[in-house]
């Protein structure tokens, strides 16, 4: 960042930014702001940003504007909230500090809940109802609409429980983000007390730098092209859904009106074949209506089975996710919440009356400021190396999501260049009497409407393309400069460190003295050191893999080649024939006379004659009819098969789901002992009378075996032949 001559200045322009924003409802994005901010000495985008963001909310008054106007540049958090925990560690309230990470977690655990609740509803899939009316039904379109009404339910839950996995991912992601910036003031208060030793007993005690856990290995699920993957086949359900009404619709009018014709061409005739062909030729079209909509179902069936996929690979997800949460929330933070609250006071405590002799002298207090400030901007990189490192992650997220969109879009927006109509060249036009410039116009307004929203869309993605990849090559040149800044101050800290050793003396009476001290201050530096080396066990890091099962839970192969060779059979061996022809206009003649019987219009029943031309024409019909209730037998019977083999996918996936979940099962009750015995340890800690008994309880929340010093080793360290590794 460049020099800031008038921070008032700078603040009175993010009001004014964020005043303009808020009358449009829209947010800027950190990178966003730092480019607005250029102009003040804002040379990049930096937690500085969020800094400056955070100083004019509280300059203005905890402005509403201000808060909500600019979001992190993954928009899961607006800046004033996100930089409320490392304002109250820069002003040393740890208690404020703490409040708010233990805030955030009770925030994770609820959106774990609504993660739950969402996931749970998917894994059921408790569909909407039916809502056929009886023009519907009459006309064969109820199941077609019984399918889109599944469909669509299915996929509004499917959103939902997206949302809600981000909302979980987001959550955690902050409660990590929260105990990267407590760790970072652990390390501080570590690396202070640590060289107050070393100052002490000079190279007889040795700073281990922390093994410290990358968060960012975690693993989450891409939910989102999950989604796509399920959007694009709901898309094109619908649209079969859409086309197969339409289908049923036409088919509908033109058998209602071929009936009806051929009842009227044999009016002045033989009324019962009018009869016979008008009610085949009905039946033939809801037997094809009923096929194609069991070929519907079939793939209602396997979106179905898709979606339970999917809701279960999440709902395990959540249990991992439940893990970190927890472990987080009943764990490390309350540990580094206690160690915060009270270890630098006791170590101070201890240390004090020592300290003031050891650095009393004029010529070594200097140099034992300097160090602390240089502690303290080593603490400032610290969390600016975190900053660029979360913001290097979600610029990568960002470009490969871009990358992979702008793939699968390309032939379509090739396609669209191509589409785009020439201007014709002048003589044309004029030879052409104007027509050419018409036809032009026409055609590209025509192109403008359908093609140019398209390319307009791919050539802002190869924008956004183009600032994310300078984004990322910007935080990854700040993570470089950081490094090395680092470097140089770690390197400046060790010679004034050396330059401190050499201006002291400790004399072998404050060292004997310091013994008694020793043991519970090495003790708390170690308990230091394991809190900030706190990790996620590795099986946690990964996302949870379900098995895709729907190839391979399926009923035996043999079980659908016998469907099929026997409807084949059907096919071959069930023909209509003259006899029965007669056998059915015998009995629809049979079927009007009760009717007009029941109607007092009844006639003498006299058996009917038909030629063979008549016959022929209605076993032609019959022969039609059969064979679509064979191809409809066929449909009914692979509907069946796919559905079973949906419900043995889905056992499959529940039995695999409560394999990971009777782990999970295990793995909270061991969350929840440590937790149950932390607890105790902190009513301990809260109560304790005095400042032994409160080293005595801090003693206890280590995970090592424990760390004491017998009197030989006291003899051995003091005599130069044991070192003390902290």
């Amino acid at each position: 960042m460049g020099e800031i001559n008038n921070k008032q200045t700078v603040y009175q322009a993010i009001k004014t930014i964020a005043d303009n924003l808020c009358k449009e409802d829209k947010t800027y994005l950190r990178a966003d702001l730092a480019y607005e901010l250029k102009k003040y000495g804002v040379a990049s985008d930096s937690s500085e940003v969020s800094k400056l963001v955070f100083d004019a909310y509280r300059f203005f008054h905890n402005d509403g504007n201000i808060s909500i106007a600019f979001v992190s540049n993954n928009s899961r958090t607006t800046l004033v909230a996100e930089y409320k925990l490392n304002d109250s560690l820069e002003q040393g309230n740890k208690e404020m500090a703490l409040k708010i990470a233990e805030a955030e977690l009770t925030l994770s655990s609820s959106a774990l809940d609504k993660l739950k609740e969402e996931v749970e509803q998917n894994l059921n899939l408790v569909l909407a109802k039916g809502t056929s009316k009886l023009a519907d039904i009459v006309m064969g379109t109820n199941g077609v609409k019984d399918v889109r009404s599944k469909a669509s339910t299915m996929f509004d839950k499917y959103t939902k429980m997206v949302e809600a996995y981000h909302y979980a991912e987001d959550s955690v992601r902050g409660n990590i983000e929260d105990f990267t910036s407590l760790r970072s003031d652990i390390g501080t208060v570590y690396r202070d007390y640590a060289l107050k030793l070393i100052d002490i007993y000079g190279d007889s005690i040795k700073m281990v730098s922390p093994d410290l856990f990358d968060f960012k290995r975690i693993e989450w699920l891409d939910v989102d092209e999950m989604l796509k993957y399920v959007e694009l086949e709901y898309n094109k359900l619908s649209e079969n859904c859409a086309a197969l009404m339409g289908h049923i619709s036409d088919s509908f009018r033109a058998s209602l009106q071929n009936s009806l014709q051929a009842y009227k061409s044999v009016s002045n005739g033989n009324k019962s074949l009018g009869l016979a062909m008008a009610g085949l030729a009905m039946l033939d079209h809801y037997m094809d209506a009923s096929e194609r909509t069991n070929r519907l179902k079939s793939d209602l069936s396997v979106f179905q089975t898709s979606v339970k996929h999917d809701a279960t690979r999440i709902k395990a997800d959540m249990g991992r996710l439940m893990i970190i949460c927890k472990t987080l929330n009943d764990v490390v933070i309350p540990k580094a919440n206690v160690f915060l609250r009270y270890g630098e006071k006791l170590m101070a405590s201890d240390l004090k009356a020592m300290l003031d002799a050891l650095y009393g002298d004029e010529t070594v207090r200097p140099l034992e400021e300097k160090r602390r400030e240089l502690l303290q901007q080593l603490k400032v990189l610290d969390m600016e190396m975190n900053d660029h490192l979360q913001n290097i992650d979600v610029y990568t997220s960002l470009i490969n999501d871009i990358t992979s969109t702008l793939e699968s879009k390309r032939a379509s927006y090739m396609d669209a260049k191509a589409k785009k109509p020439s201007k014709p060249f002048f003589l044309v036009n004029l030879l052409t009497f104007g027509t050419a410039n018409k036809n032009y116009y026409r055609n590209y307004s025509e192109w403008n409407s359908v093609c140019f929203p398209l390319v307009r869309e791919y050539e802002s993605y190869q924008v956004d393309l183009k600032l994310d990849k300078e984004e990322l090559d910007a935080h990854r040149e700040a993570q470089t400069r950081i490094k090395n800044e680092y470097a140089k101050l770690s390197n400046e800290l060790n010679k004034v460190s050396g330059d401190i050793r050499s201006k002291i003396v400790c004399s072998d009476e404050l060292k004997m003295k310091m013994l008694k001290h020793l043991r519970d201050i090495v003790a708390m530096l170690k308990l230091g050191r394991e809190i900030m080396e706190s990790k996620i066990d590795e099986k946690w890091v990964h996302t949870v893999d379900i098995p895709d099962f729907k190839e391979t839970a399926k009923l035996p192969a043999d079980i659908e080649q016998n469907l099929s060779q026997f409807t084949g059979l059907l096919a071959d061996n069930v023909h209509a024939d003259p006899a029965m022809a007669k056998n059915l206009l015998d009995g629809v003649a049979v079927y009007a006379n009760d009717r007009k019987r029941i109607q007092g219009n009844a006639t003498q029943n006299t058996p009917a004659e038909y030629c063979e031309e008549e016959l022929a024409e209605v076993t032609g019909a019959m022969e039609q009819s059969l064979q679509r209730g064979i191809a409809l037998f066929d449909s009914f019977a692979q509907l069946k098969v796919q559905q079973l083999n949906g419900q043995l996918a889905s056992a499959a996936y529940d039995k695999e789901l409560k394999k990971h979940a009777d782990e999970f099962k295990r793995e909270m009750a061991k969350i929840d002992n440590k937790s149950a015995y932390l607890r105790e340890v902190f009513k301990r800690i809260n109560l304790a009378s005095n400042e032994d008994e409160r080293k005595q309880a801090m003693s206890l929340l280590s995970d090592l075996s424990g760390y004491s010093l017998s009197e030989q080793e006291f003899t051995d360290f003091i005599n130069g032949k044991k070192q003390i590794e902290l």
